[in-house]
């Protein structure tokens, strides 16, 4: 299934607001996603395959940075990050709950705001170039 970034820039009322990416690196539904509370480019995704992964913008669009599948998990439905954002929290469907420590790959550095700046800058210049052709999927 999909994730889709989309922009919180006010429209002209006869522009639709599309998608500037979409993220199609999932087999099954995705349940829940959450930024991360102190990283500006990573966030956390989980989907009814027991899936949770780990995306860093900064480092790759196309497929997470890290990914874990929990033995024995029935679909996971929600992620929340601990505060800090160190620690991420996954649930699923019989209400059991997971923490991992995201370690280093949370960690953030000086230049990350500007690297996601960057990012986000490219993101639209492609989406910018494609239009002409319809709607940008990349698929991993």
């Amino acid at each position: 299934m999909y994730i889709f970034l989309f922009s919180l820039a006010p429209l002209p009322l006869f522009q639709h607001n599309k998608p500037l990416y979409s993220f199609e690196d999932n087999a099954d539904y995705v349940y829940d996603v959450m930024w991360s509370p102190v990283h500006p480019a990573m966030f956390a995704a989980v989907d009814g395959m027991g899936r949770l992964d780990l995306w860093n913008l900064n480092n790759d669009t196309e497929v997470p940075t890290a990914s874990v599948t929990i033995e024995g998990a029935s679909a996971l439905n929600r992620v929340r990050w601990s505060s800090g954002g160190k620690e991420v929290a996954v649930g699923d469907s019989e209400g059991r709950v997971w923490i991992y420590d995201a370690g280093e790959l949370s960690a953030v550095h000086p230049e990350d705001w500007a690297r996601f700046a960057r990012t986000l800058m490219e993101i639209r210049a492609n989406r910018a170039d494609g239009e002409e052709e319809g709607p940008m999927e990349l698929a991993s």
